[in-house]
């Protein structure tokens, strides 16, 4: 599975094609002002020195911003070994395809933030969050976690998250879905993870 976006990586390069060029004409050009003694660099009303920094400062700038970002999107392809969970927003209900359970249905109960299936996740351990839609753009939220991701038809968004503390936490769809939006909360159940029997 490929976690990044090929589009982002098609502009990436685009954008370090446009920046190695752009240097590399301003110092071709810069060259041949200093070089030259009869051209306008010649003339006094003009510091070569100051020129040569205001190019060659926010180049080295610019360059250092490129690689902290490339490290970034690096270290977001790196695979970590997780539990996968895919999750699907439907017209107003959660589907989830865990890889020990198989696929269900997560629909809302008679009470407020309540469903018949919730999704359950191990303390401590790693799982890659898969989201999309099936139909409209949806938003699964989880705010006791710091998550929220789009889920949206066609494209699939992705996140590793590894819970810390045990408890059931309900979010909702942050995205105004349609007419049944407030009826699709999100149940999530933090349990101890399963030892194998000795």
């Amino acid at each position: 599975m490929v976690s990044m976006n090929v589009l982002y990586m098609d502009l990436i390069n685009y954008i370090i094609l446009i920046c190695s060029f752009i240097p590399t004409w301003v110092f071709v050009v810069l060259i041949w002002q200093i070089s030259s003694f009869d051209g306008i660099s010649s003339q006094n009303n003009e510091s070569n020195i100051v020129e040569f920094f205001w190019t060659v400062l926010p180049t080295i700038a610019v360059t250092i911003l490129c690689f902290l970002n490339l490290q970034c999107v690096i270290s977001d392809v790196l695979d970590v070994d997780c539990k996968i969970i895919k999750i699907v927003g439907r017209q107003w209900y959660w589907s989830y395809n865990v890889c020990e359970e198989g696929m269900y249905d997560s629909v809302m109960l008679d009470f407020i933030n309540s469903v018949d299936k919730p999704l359950r996740m191990t303390l401590y351990d790693f799982h890659r969050l898969m989201v999309t839609s099936s139909d409209v753009i949806h938003s699964f939220s989880i705010p006791e976690f710091n998550i929220k991701l789009d889920a949206i038809p066609g494209r699939l968004n992705s996140l590793i998250y590894c819970p810390d503390r045990y408890g059931i936490f309900t979010g909702y769809c942050a995205e105004l879905c349609g007419a049944g939006h407030a009826y699709m909360p999100i149940v999530v159940e933090v349990v101890k993870r399963d030892l194998p029997n000795a």
